[in-house]
């Protein structure tokens, strides 16, 4: 199912047992739920044509497969068809994982409106990467801006560092359990970096990761959005209530290796858990720490 070769699989496998063993509580108690089912989608859509998205979907599906399946945690479905947002459809599931997804996946407004209607009565919705540039095609934004609201924001600004440029990350909640794995200290990491403006704001989302600005280049000849310079907030992984339902989302995963990092596998692991509804986290907003 997925097109990676044997050598990057032993190494997302390895990678998958440490963070199983960085997690908190990693799997949910067996015999108290029913399996959770997490449906993965990496559809990617340009100008209405299905076309292939970012190398790193093979690996990160494999790795959401692994972690789920190694930690008991929960059972993968990857479907890239757009009527697996039918209601029927996503009923089935206790999330969905858009990993990497890009562009406008359906313009079917009752299948826009049901992914809406999933997550509000209770369901699930973790997003990486570009699951931040999705039901939007550059340069409109208008196409479904309920989705861009219930994730966090749209990812608009381009890319002020990218995929080889290293940055430092600080676990800003350091005690939420989806960032114990960092053990509350900064890391740095190379990955393309996404800046949010539109529906982005604190007052809704509750952030987990951002770029630390003392210890990463923000000079002036990066193209910084003018009011992400103003605050210093590009912030990377947050968790959000959306209704009934809840949302964490990531903008790493652009690069392959994120996938065999450990400490970001345990990382999406409890956010994962989180939107399944396993994992207790506090999603109340908050304002950037001084």
């Amino acid at each position: 199912m997925h097109r990676i070769g044997d050598e990057q699989r032993a190494t997302i496998d390895r990678a998958v047992a440490e963070a199983i063993g960085l997690a908190r509580n990693p799997a949910a108690a067996r015999g108290e739920r029913r399996p959770r089912r997490l449906l993965v989608t990496s559809l990617n859509v340009r100008d209405g044509v299905i076309r292939d998205g970012h190398a790193s979907i093979d690996p990160g599906n494999y790795a959401i497969e692994r972690l789920g399946a190694d930690s008991g945690a929960w059972t993968a479905f990857f479907c890239d068809d757009p009527q697996m947002l039918a209601a029927d459809n996503l009923g089935e599931f206790d999330a969905v994982c858009f990993n990497n997804t890009v562009g406008v996946l359906t313009e079917d407004t009752a299948l826009q409106q049901s992914l809406l209607d999933y997550v509000r009565s209770g369901g699930g919705f973790v997003g990486l990467h570009a699951a931040a540039a999705t039901f939007c095609q550059y340069p409109r934004y208008d196409q479904f801006p309920d989705y861009g609201r219930m994730i966090g924001g749209f990812e608009n600004g381009g890319h002020p560092w990218k995929e080889n440029e290293t940055i430092v990350l600080t676990p800003e909640d350091a005690d939420s359990p989806i960032n114990a794995s960092f053990g509350g200290r900064d890391f740095e990491i190379q990955d393309e970096v996404f800046q949010m403006k539109e529906h982005y704001s604190r007052d809704r989302l509750r952030v987990l990761l951002r770029i630390n600005e003392a210890r990463t280049d923000f000079s002036p000849e990066r193209k910084i959005l003018a009011e992400r310079r103003a605050d210093s907030d590009i912030a990377i992984s947050w968790i959000r209530s959306e209704g009934q339902g809840r949302v964490f989302y990531s903008s790493l995963g652009h690069n392959a290796h994120i996938f065999a990092n450990p400490p970001v596998l345990a990382h999406f692991l409890a956010g994962i858990r989180y939107a399944l509804g396993d994992l207790d986290a506090d999603s109340t907003p908050r304002a950037k720490p001084a």
